[in-house]
């Protein structure tokens, strides 16, 4: 039974962590992380009439349909084991692509970004650096580089908004793109997460269907966007409600919980225990039945997402790659989470792996 006691704990308030992006740079609120991406897109093509950005060849079709679809080319850069990029061949390639941009990614937290942006800026210091700090969300000012032009994040795969993501980026962008918030996009989903809210009290399996099949409507709703919405003011609100600091806290120490249960027991990312020094996304493992171990896992309540498939271009191009959109697990270790909670996934992950 887990222990609970007479006294509550404190309703924790918010520490104003989204605010402080503001003194990192000119912040642009936006609906998803993939319009966000597409602004950036919009705003650096000029006039160039094809450029090209190099990808990390481990990276989702909402990472780079933003660029395809506002006319750039996309050229893919392989990556390490520790998923860090191969800066030899990002070398090669930075000298022969002649890129516009270059995305770069701190994967699960753990895989640094410096020495890539810093390849990037001693061949070409006007070549524009992006990264996606979505798996860093909690953790901005541990990660922060100077040079990064554009830093972006889908806040949504961190925190139980609606919609919601940033753009943190050296220069204030052109906004002529935007259009308003989409308010039917934002209130079908704050409903259904709120369904969920109360499933975790009921388990009734009538709402389970009811909110995953809408969820996922939603979710396909955003792959074939269309334009640029700003933050629904909703979505603001659930903002000014979180506290940072503390959802860093209870990753760090959930993550560190998980990996001194594993160690030595399941393939996860070389380097991985890196990500304590931020605010862990979640534990990645390797498995060679892939699909076979998230269903067995699903049954027994754990929900271990697949993170991702990737272009066939880029399977081409990163074996490391390849092999993590085929074998990759991403087991949660977030805020929703306690002590209890991982001594059971953990026992739940090593029994089916």
């Amino acid at each position: 039974m887990r222990e609970y006691g007479s006294e509550h704990p404190a309703v924790i308030l918010s520490d104003d962590y989204f605010e402080s992006f503001n003194e990192r740079g000119n912040c642009t609120w936006l609906r998803s992380g993939r319009e966000a991406l597409h602004l950036i897109a919009l705003n650096e093509k000029s006039s160039m009439h094809h450029p090209i950005i190099l990808m990390p060849a481990y990276c989702c079709h909402s990472m780079v349909d933003p660029f395809l679809k506002a006319g750039w080319g996309v050229e893919f850069y392989p990556l390490n084991e520790d998923l860090t990029a191969d800066v030899q061949i990002l070398y090669m390639l930075l000298l022969s692509k002649h890129p516009k941009a270059v995305l770069t990614m701190n994967f699960f937290g753990s895989a640094s970004t410096k020495e890539a942006v810093e390849s990037v800026k001693a061949i070409n210091h006007d070549c524009i650096c992006i990264e996606d700090f979505s798996h860093c969300t909690f953790a901005l000012s541990s990660i922060f580089n100077p040079e990064v032009d554009y830093y972006v994040s889908s806040i949504r795969k961190s925190a139980g908004l609606c919609d919601g993501a940033v753009i943190v980026s050296k220069k204030p962008l052109d906004e002529s793109w935007v259009q308003d918030e989409e308010t039917d996009f934002s209130i079908t989903r704050k409903d259904v997460q709120t369904i969920k809210w109360r499933y975790n009290y009921s388990q009734d399996g009538g709402s389970k269907t009811a909110f995953l099949n809408h969820l996922r409507m939603k979710e396909s709703e955003l792959d074939a966007f269309e334009g640029v919405h700003r933050i629904t003011n909703y979505a603001k609100k659930q903002l000014a409600c979180l506290s940072g600091k503390e959802i860093a806290l209870a990753r760090r120490v959930n993550m560190k919980h998980m990996l001194e249960l594993t160690e030595g027991k399941v393939e996860s990312i070389p380097g991985i225990e890196r990500c304590l020094e931020g605010a862990p996304f979640s534990f990645p493992i390797l498995v060679g039945n892939r699909d076979e171990v998230q269903q067995k896992l699903a049954k027994r309540g754990v929900y271990a997402p697949v993170l991702w498939p990737i272009f066939d271009a880029a399977r081409a191009t990163c074996s490391v790659s390849a092999r993590m959109a085929d074998e990759m697990l991403s087991i949660p270790i977030d805020q929703r989470y306690n002590y209890d909670d991982i001594e059971d996934i953990a026992k739940i992950v090593l029994e089916t792996v």
